[in-house]
């Protein structure tokens, strides 16, 4: 029981039910131990194939949340601070300098109150979550809660590695590049909904881009001398070469492309075998091989109806936003693990 609860306190906040998935690590390797017992380690879960595992799982929930926001169009007023004409006030729980007289928009506020109250509920406790607006939260989570124990070993506090944090620079390039490029132009008047929506893409995209502080701290490990070396001469573009597995971001790609795709098509029901028994598990399979074979033709006629989403405009994203800015994050984060600052460029 003891190494059970150990597990839970690594990864998902303690007697948070809905909230299990936040702080929730990878698909690890688990070792047998005495009483029949399976432990985790440190090293499990920093091991490039469990972080691997990671991110591919997490393809889908950023996939299926840029899939819902697609949904709405672009309503760019939510983005506009004064978007409405008239103030929109704080959220309760903001946090004030006495100097903060800016007005917000519809998203920052929608967005700040959120994580006011995901702030409460230890969200951000978790070392694989990052706040958009960490100076406008509360100090800490609720009293009432307990408080929950990180190994120390995870990520390293060496010259603030641990805390690099690039959501502003996320957040202004989803509003101003990830949003035109998968919704359509003008307005639907679905602000609430809209909003909704971005809180959750934004949340999945800054989870799975912040992942590369693990990438970096694993990949420091396996070779430590070299990334100190490059550090000490000031060189990121040699640890940016060294880190960068041009092999491993082609597949990301091509399987974000696909599932895109996948997700985005409707099955072809026409096309659907007929199945002369009720075997709810073979009627699923025929339904998911449609769609796979819906994609598939999607991908090869790009005249084709685009479904839901734009698997061209999904694959854009991960290639020009999405890996870069990871890679952004595990430069920085490698600068600051060797005690030095990270050039302007690869500053958050």
């Amino acid at each position: 029981m003891k190494n059970i609860i150990t597990f839970l306190c690594l990864f998902m906040p303690q007697n948070a039910i809905a909230f299990a998935r936040w702080g929730s690590a990878s698909d690890v390797k688990l070792r047998a131990t005495v009483n029949g017992e399976e432990n985790l380690t440190t090293l499990d879960v920093l091991s490039l194939e469990s972080i691997r595992s990671t991110l591919i799982r997490q393809e889908e929930t950023v996939i299926f949340a840029l899939i819902e926001r697609a949904q709405y169009r672009q309503n760019r007023i939510v983005y506009e601070r004064e978007g409405y004409g008239s103030s929109l006030g704080k959220p309760p729980g903001y946090q004030s300098d006495g100097k903060d007289d800016e007005e917000l928009s519809f998203l920052d506020f929608m967005l700040i109150g959120t994580e006011i109250l995901h702030c409460g509920a230890r969200r951000f406790t978790s070392p694989e979550e990052h706040p958009f607006f960490p100076e406008k939260l509360p100090s800490g989570p609720m009293d009432a809660l307990p408080s929950l124990q990180y190994p120390n070993d995870l990520l390293s506090p060496v010259g603030g590695a641990n805390e690099v944090n690039f959501n502003k620079k996320l957040l202004q390039k989803y509003t101003e590049i990830i949003v035109p490029s998968i919704c359509k132009g003008g307005d639907d008047e679905q602000h609430g909904s809209t909003t909704l929506c971005d809180i959750a893409a934004l949340q999945a995209l800054s989870r799975r881009v912040h992942y590369g502080k693990f990438v970096a701290e694993s990949k420091y490990r396996s070779n430590p001398d070299a990334y100190q070396k490059l550090v000490d001469a000031g060189d990121a573009e040699g640890v940016m070469k060294l880190l960068t597995n041009a092999v491993v971001e082609e597949q990301v790609l091509r399987r974000a492309r696909l599932k895109a795709a996948t997700y985005g098509t409707e099955p072809m029901l026409t096309d659907l075998p007929k199945i002369q028994c009720s075997d709810m598990a073979s009627i699923v399979a025929a339904a998911a091989a449609s769609a796979v074979v819906a994609a598939m033709e999607a991908l090869d006629n790009e005249h084709l109806a685009k479904g839901k989403v734009d698997p061209v405009a999904i694959e854009s994203v991960y290639r020009d936003i999405i890996i870069p800015l990871t890679k952004d994050i595990e430069v920085a984060y490698l600068f600051r693990r060797c005690g030095k600052e990270p050039p302007a460029e690869y500053l958050p």
